[in-house]
């Protein structure tokens, strides 16, 4: 199955604090899943632990691309059977705080689909939490 999400949301914070919360190993550990080895490098590969996603109970990422504090984008993958997906997140400033437009696109289960359509507002809500 084929995922294709797109979520905008302004954050009232300033695009580094945004981008702190979004490219740091707390961070991500505060609002998506726990991770201990992320390192905002281009090439690098972590892992961030579930409880729905993937039957090993890890997410395999790896940093694709990174130009800070305006764009991130991440390969993604759950369960073995599928290639990995792609997360990116773009920040921009506006009035107000930041714009950060979160996409998810490729092929992948679609037990996992469903999860990430109902769960990632939830988590783009938590940035804003971090961020602050």
């Amino acid at each position: 199955m084929r995922i294709d999400l797109a979520f905008d949301a302004l954050l009232p914070h300033p695009v580094d604090a945004v981008w702190a919360a979004i490219t740091s190993a707390d961070g991500i550990s505060g609002w998506l899943m726990t991770t201990t080895d992320f390192r905002p490098e281009v090439g690098a590969r972590f892992r961030m632990r579930t409880q729905h996603l993937a039957p090993s109970g890890w997410v395999e990422a790896q940093v694709l691309e990174l130009d800070p504090p305006r764009r991130m984008v991440w390969s993604w993958s759950a369960r073995d059977a599928y290639p990995p997906t792609t997360v990116t997140f773009a920040l921009a400033p506006e009035a107000g705080g930041t714009r950060l437009t979160l996409t998810h696109v490729g092929e992948i289960d679609p037990d996992i689909a469903a999860v990430m359509r109902s769960g990632w507002p939830g988590r783009i809500a938590l940035i804003e939490e971090v961020a602050r």
